[in-house]
């Protein structure tokens, strides 16, 4: 957008007029359009087959799965499946960078998980989130697999 310099604002009450109106503007735009933001991307598709999620046998939580990610939002939610081989009990959490959030879930049901990032995440840093599971009884391995991730205002 340009504007001819005899169209600029002349004083403070035109320029607070103006920035108004940009500002319905911009708001009716958005109300006519998704936001099709990073929030919005779309997850690729995994594997359905649970032998092959991460999984563990370990009697403590170790991370079985993890990325790396750059805060532009205060809250992230993430949702997986969990499951158990026959015999065998455990439990899901999610953790930021070692920390662990949210409540834990039994494995086998399904994990949905909201957390407001720790305090000392500033947006625009890099944190680690990682899937961490647990065995907590049974010969067997702990699965999950994660299905959603999305950062939330």
């Amino acid at each position: 957008m340009t504007v001819r310099l005899d169209q600029l604002p002349r004083d403070a009450a035109s320029f607070a007029r103006r920035l108004g109106e940009l500002a319905a503007e911009i708001a009716q735009l958005r109300a006519r359009q998704p936001d099709m933001s990073a929030a919005d991307a779309l997850l690729a598709p995994v594997d359905v087959d649970t032998s092959r999620w991460p999984q563990t046998t370990a009697a403590t939580y170790t991370a079985i799965a993890a990325s790396r990610n750059i805060a532009w939002k205060r809250k992230l939610r993430i949702a997986a499946a969990t499951s158990v081989s026959v015999g065998t009990a455990g439990n899901v959490r999610i953790s930021v960078n070692g920390t662990p959030l949210g409540t834990p879930v039994a494995a086998g049901l399904p994990l949905d998980v909201t957390v407001q990032l720790p305090a000392t995440i500033r947006i625009g840093d890099e944190y680690r989130v990682a899937v961490e599971a647990q065995r907590t009884s049974g010969g067997g391995s702990v699965y999950a697999q994660v299905q959603l991730i999305r950062a939330l205002d």
